[in-house]
């Protein structure tokens, strides 16, 4: 996939360009937290593409359009919301919120499969 390791290429140069002094490839590994070894592999196609976490901390630090990039659907902005502070809520709060959204789908999926009935009046 050329076009991530292009994507990867620019955003070093970006980067490099934005610190106003000339920086390393170490350097710019360091401020993604990979290995240089991992990240010049990036740069020259020889892995076409991040693992799941790489993606998520790469995402963070330059944004989604990298899923645009893969060609992968982005992450659901409010399931990410929820997943940062799912373990603060209380267990039976969690367990709630589950069966809500589980009676939700139920709901709408039983409205889709059969269209709503209209209620037909008598009066006159």
């Amino acid at each position: 996939m050329a076009a991530f390791s292009d994507w990867m290429t620019k955003k070093f140069l970006d980067w490099q360009a934005f610190q106003g002094k000339r920086k390393t490839i170490d350097d710019f590994a360091a401020y993604i937290g990979v290995s240089r070894p991992l990240l010049n592999q990036w740069m020259n196609g020889n892995i076409p593409r991040p693992g799941r976490e790489n993606i998520s901390r790469l995402a963070e630090i330059f944004g989604p359009e990298l899923y645009d990039i893969l060609e992968i659907p982005r992450p659901n902005i409010y399931l990410q919301r929820l997943s940062k502070v799912w373990e603060n809520i209380p267990p039976q709060r969690q367990q709630q919120i589950a069966e809500e959204g589980e009676r939700y789908e139920v709901k709408h999926e039983r409205s889709k499969k059969s269209p709503a009935k209209r209620k037909i009046s008598t009066d006159k």
